[in-house]
């Protein structure tokens, strides 16, 4: 299940309907839909979010209804021309406009319901990241924050427009032709484009603009080319070279559960705890920009959340502990207390005896030779949890 709220109320309310299902306790939750909630945290502090309000003219002797926000005998005709607004409310520049009308159909794609939750689970931690980062004295100042917002418009808004124009792509590829020289990878040819619903294709689509600065400087700086909107300053680049080496945080763990048909959930936690580790670093690294320790620190209350959140089900530490290379060892070299690895130790017997052991209990009517045959398992119930434990 995905982490909305709603799939928690489906495994509670499954519990009531299923005997054998133990609700909350059996919900695992979907690690890829966790790893973009983290990714998305970062990334809301490279990417100025834009949304489209309509005006409606009142039309005389229009009245309120009560108890909503809206108005009756208003005449749709009326209605203006959509404005670009930042979720502030904060007009935007003409720059700023462009950008957002080129990436406006691309966003029109996404699923509503699931943005909307996505977007409330990053906000709420995200000023909390820089509430907390501020009382440390780490402070995004103005200009960092307005370079650091136009950073991944710029970059998604030119490889759009390059794709859709048949002029910009041609010169595009005369730039790569002259400039070949500079090109490691000769297969490449081409900007990454952005697609929505998938937090690394953020991070694919500023790589290769990073990968072909020297082209988009070419094709972003001639008025003709009408690309001036998109041009990155100096800050901006810099910035973006910490991002690509800094992104590829999330990448590894992203392809790696994307995987189909392959059993993970053993590598649940030890994924999350490798990343609270990255993150944590990034955030402490004096030598980094505010706004990246910043957008790290939202990352890491993001991954935190989730983190704690698998406490509720107790098949991550069952699988940790049924896999032959980890066992109850993992816990203990990661430095686990002595408690909590008690804790994990009762959560395997007690799953165990519930809903294996007891099946495989002598019946009290078989005879000696039966009773012999069917001991057996109890037995393997020992060396069981030796083998797994230990």
């Amino acid at each position: 299940m995905d982490n909305a709220g709603n799939c928690n109320t489906t495994a509670t309310e499954a519990a009531l309907l299923l005997p054998h299902f133990r609700g909350m306790q059996s919900q695992t939750r979907c690690i890829c839909h966790i790893f973009h909630l983290i990714a998305k945290a970062f990334l809301s502090f490279f990417f100025k979010e834009v949304k489209r309000k309509k005006a409606v003219k009142i039309a005389a002797g229009a009245k309120r209804k009560r108890g909503h926000d809206q108005y009756v005998d208003s005449d749709p005709s009326d209605a203006t021309p959509q404005d670009a607004l930042v979720e502030d409310g904060e007009q935007l520049t003409p720059e700023e406009e462009e950008i957002a009308d080129v990436l406006q159909e691309e966003d029109q794609l996404i699923d509503d319901g699931q943005v909307i939750h996505d977007k409330a689970v990053v906000a709420t931690l995200r000023d909390r990241a820089i509430a907390q980062m501020k009382s440390k004295n780490i402070i995004i100042n103005s200009l960092e924050e307005k370079s650091a917002l136009s950073i991944f418009p710029k970059a998604a808004g030119l490889a759009k427009k390059v794709h859709d124009s048949n002029t910009l792509s041609e010169k595009f590829s005369n730039l790569l032709a002259a400039n070949i020289d500079t090109v490691c990878d000769r297969e490449k040819r081409t900007l990454d484009r952005r697609v929505p619903t998938r937090w690394n294709s953020d991070f694919q689509c500023l790589e290769t603009h990073v990968y072909f600065r020297t082209i988009v400087e070419q094709l972003t700086a001639p008025a003709e080319n009408k690309l001036r909107a998109f041009k990155m300053s100096e800050i901006q680049w810099d910035l973006a070279l910490h991002l690509v080496d800094i992104l590829a945080i999330f990448e590894q763990p992203t392809r790696r559960f994307s995987q189909s048909e392959v059993p993970l959930v053993h590598e649940t936690i030890p994924m999350l705890s490798d990343l609270e580790v990255a993150l944590t670093k990034v955030r402490d690294a004096a030598d980094l920009p505010n706004v990246i320790r910043v957008a790290a620190h939202a990352s890491l209350l993001v991954c935190q959340k989730y983190f704690a959140l698998t406490d509720e089900c107790e098949v991550y530490r069952i699988a940790i502990v049924m896999c032959p290379d980890r066992k109850l060892k993992w816990f203990r070299d990661r430095g686990w207390s002595t408690e909590a690895i008690e804790d994990v130790r009762q959560v395997v017997n007690k799953r165990w005896k519930e809903s294996y052991e007891v099946h495989a209990a002598p019946s009290a009517t078989s005879s000696s030779s039966t009773t012999n045959a069917v001991a057996r398992p109890a037995v393997f119930s020992s060396f069981f949890l030796s083998f797994f434990l230990y």
